[in-house]
């Protein structure tokens, strides 16, 4: 061990790469045992799950539930009980009786910044009213694409509380609940893009890791956004060994704001 941590360094230092050589010790010692962070002053790791694809409650949820993890839905409200989707007896089992989060996506992933400002408020509206309507508690909402313009913002926080977006940034404490960033998965990966993300995050000391999925088991359809049952249960079991705090998007920001 102490010799590979030595070529490590030699490594990282010839390519001035001081962070690579951090990441690797970290993983090497995960390899010989468990390593337990401070789970209050570790990042809150927040797993979201977008546009309630059939298999996020077939393939997903059932892992989710094997580590004790919950998550967030983002959902397409104009399109639950499609073909290929979850229908709202489902997206309600998971906040109602296994405390999930529920949040807002539009009424069919319209990205925002193509609409003017009275359809876009319709849209946010009518899916915010969905999704009440259902018994839901929504108090997240996902830009699709990332997309808004500015005079858009303050309508969604009339409804919402959190906004997360499209890109992957640190994000400390104190936490901007209207600028949310996040890791999407994409199909081909293996965990590590994830670990590896995670444990930046860790060494950074930041509030906050959302890491975002889309749909489970489809590679050989042409997605670019479907990650393997197998890969998603080593990532699950990266966060359990790391005594890492999974929590809803709402309650992991909610929980910041106590340190």
């Amino acid at each position: 061990m102490i010799t590979a941590i030595l070529r490590i360094r030699k490594v990282a230092t010839a390519l001035a790469c001081p962070c690579l050589l951090a990441l690797t010790f970290l993983m090497l010692i995960s390899a010989c045992k468990p390593v337990s962070p401070d789970p209050i002053s570790s990042p809150i790791v927040v797993l979201t799950f977008d546009d309630q694809h059939y298999s996020i409650y077939d393939k997903a949820f059932p892992i989710m539930q094997e580590f004790g993890f919950r998550g967030t839905n983002f959902v397409i409200s104009g399109a639950v009980g499609n073909h290929g989707f979850m229908t709202w007896d489902q997206i309600r089992e998971m906040e109602l009786e296994h405390a999930w989060e529920t949040g807002g996506h539009t009424l069919h992933h319209e990205q925002l910044n193509q609409l003017d400002l009275d359809e876009a408020e319709q849209n946010l509206n009518q899916d915010f009213s969905n999704l009440i309507q259902q018994g839901l508690n929504p108090r997240s909402f996902a830009l699709p694409r990332g997309q808004c313009p500015s005079q858009v913002y303050p309508i969604i926080l009339n409804l919402y509380q959190n906004i997360r977006g499209s890109s992957d940034f640190a994000m400390h404490s104190p936490i901007d609940r209207k600028a949310l960033g996040y890791l999407a998965y994409q199909s081909g990966w293996s965990a590590e893009p994830v670990k590896h993300r995670i444990l930046r995050g860790i060494m950074n000391n930041e509030a906050i890791i959302i890491i975002g999925f889309h749909r489970f088991d489809a590679e050989n359809e042409g997605y670019q956004d479907s990650c393997p049952s197998s890969v998603f249960r080593q990532i699950l079991s990266f966060l359990w060994q790391y005594n890492l705090r999974v929590l809803p998007l709402h309650e992991a920001v909610e929980a910041t704001m106590l340190y």
